[in-house]
């Protein structure tokens, strides 16, 4: 279907939608790896997001339809709602098994989902507990996946965003500035883990947040509309302008590494040493999070 496009934009589609890194060379991997960039090549929440929001726009129509052929008929509107809802569920289910139920895609659908449901029943959702939810969901399916580094990565991710919160809704802070800091919240409790498992710490992987995360929805959005018109060339012609700029956005981040640092930074930590690094990062996290609190009544510590 994407035959349009070359072989290194495809790679970076199947990479991104699929989680298939089969066409992708190993120097690209390693540039993203590098990069702290891992995530973009494993279908995670963003991309989970993506499609559900497309999912839902598409059948957004429906509900304007109802409003103006049956007004006084509000009880069809809310009927119309409810399908649109379980529909985007269903897609989304359909679309986590289709590209192999991988841990980050189904802790996203579960997520999502159980928002879409509890906003169905008409109550108010905790990103914690759906968090907490997901994983017990999931560990009751396979108690060993917390043994897996993408179960530990995901839910790890999620929980720091979820901690930087705060920070991350504030409207004192610029726009550029929380894109920095979603990335930052993003790695604050992954990287004792990400040194563990692939000893290589992306010191600046924290500009990935201003230079790459800003561009990924329109490109899955671009790559979407390539499948559903495979000829129309200046969709693809835009694809490939954002596969450029992701790629060299990688490369760019770990060359200033090299010039910054003289390389790379390897880490060998033990298991115990990992515990102890996410028990400070959060102890760290928890005390911002109090200091805030208190010199602001109208935050919420938890």
């Amino acid at each position: 279907m994407l035959e349009i496009l070359s072989d290194e934009a495809q790679a970076l589609a199947q990479g991104m939608l699929l989680g298939d890194r089969s066409g992708l060379t190993p120097e690209m991997v390693q540039a993203f790896r590098s990069a702290g960039m891992s995530h973009i090549l494993a279908v995670s929440g963003m991309h989970v997001g993506i499609i559900m929001t497309v999912v839902w726009m598409l059948l957004k129509p429906l509900e304007w339809a109802t409003l103006l052929l049956a007004p006084q008929r509000m009880w069809v509107y809310y009927s119309i709602g409810m399908v649109k809802r379980f529909t985007v569920i269903g897609v989304t289910i359909l679309y986590v098994v289709m590209i192999g139920a991988p841990t980050s895609a189904v802790r996203a659908a579960l997520m999502l989902s159980l928002t879409l449901i509890g906003w169905m029943m008409h109550r108010t959702t905790s990103g914690w507990r759906c968090l907490l939810l997901a994983a017990l969901i999931l560990l009751a399916w396979d108690p060993w996946s917390i043994s897996e580094v993408g179960f530990q990565l995901s839910f790890l991710a999620v929980a720091g965003i979820l901690l930087f919160q705060p920070w991350l809704q504030s409207k004192k802070c610029p726009r550029w500035f929380r894109l920095i800091l979603l990335s930052v919240a993003a790695q604050w409790l992954t990287t004792p883990i990400v040194a563990y498992w692939f000893h290589q710490v992306p010191v600046l992987g924290w500009l990935q947040g201003l230079l790459v995360v800003p561009w990924l929805p329109a490109f899955v959005v671009g790559v979407l509309l390539l499948i559903l018109f495979p000829t129309c060339g200046w969709i693809a012609y835009c694809v490939e302008l954002m596969t450029h700029w992701i790629g060299n956005c990688a490369e760019l981040i770990g060359q200033m590494e090299q010039w910054i640092l003289g390389g790379h930074v390897y880490l060998y930590p033990a298991w115990w040493e990992v515990v102890l690094a996410e028990v400070l990062l959060l102890a760290i996290i928890v005390y911002l999070r109090l200091r805030r609190a208190s010199g602001n009544p109208d935050d919420v510590a938890y």
